[in-house]
């Protein structure tokens, strides 16, 4: 999954990067209760995700920011149109090895009224509520697919068959990424329902 190449700063380089980003946040960030991660993108060359979360409040208030050795700080509010921007201005940088990982970065960091799509490529990527038992996760394992591509078009755009979790709900269905990193999914196909899984809700 995506963030599992998260990187967690330590306190003098956690303090430095809150001084950076928190004068455009809309709340400020305390290094000294606060996780600060960085995670590195691939796609838009020379820039980096910050990820910061205060962890002493359910659920975490956390906000995400894209940013360049520089000082330069482009703050995500988790709608398309933010990253959409981002691709133009830094600019966006789609080939065989970053198609993937755009996909995963877009999906955890843009959110409707209702919650995320969350790309799930085993069972032990769900964020469980509570643990099933052992004959619903199998039943469930086979279920899902590691994402994957499916084909590629003329135009350029590249269609992945992939497993998303939204709100208790498990989905198949396809994500049509186009070469200016536009983003569509389609051909949603339920699995299966009420999942017990934990609430998809960033602090706000």
């Amino acid at each position: 999954m995506f963030k599992d190449a998260f990187i967690k700063l330590d306190p003098v380089q956690a303090a430095r990067m809150t001084d950076l980003i928190n004068p455009k946040l809309d709340i400020k960030f305390d290094p000294a209760n606060a996780s600060v991660m960085v995670h590195n993108l691939p796609f838009y060359e020379g820039h980096f995700l910050v990820e910061l979360s205060k962890n002493d409040q359910h659920p975490p208030i956390t906000r995400a920011a894209v940013c360049n050795e520089k000082g330069d700080v482009f703050v995500l509010n988790w709608t398309n149109e933010t990253i959409y921007q981002l691709n133009k201005k830094i600019p966006i940088l789609l080939n065989e090895e970053t198609r993937a990982e755009y996909v995963r970065f877009f999906f955890s960091y843009v959110r409707g009224s209702h919650g995320r799509f969350l790309i799930v490529d085993s069972v032990d990527d769900i964020d469980w509520r509570e643990e099933p038992a052992p004959s619903g996760r199998k039943a469930l394992g086979k279920m899902i697919e590691p994402m994957r591509v499916k084909k590629r078009e003329k135009d350029g755009t590249v269609v992945f068959s992939l497993c998303l979790i939204f709100k208790d709900s498990l989905f198949q269905a396809q994500a049509h990424l186009k070469p200016d990193g536009t983003l569509s999914i389609d051909d949603e196909e339920l699995l299966v329902e009420d999942i017990p899984v934990a609430d998809d809700l960033f602090g706000q």
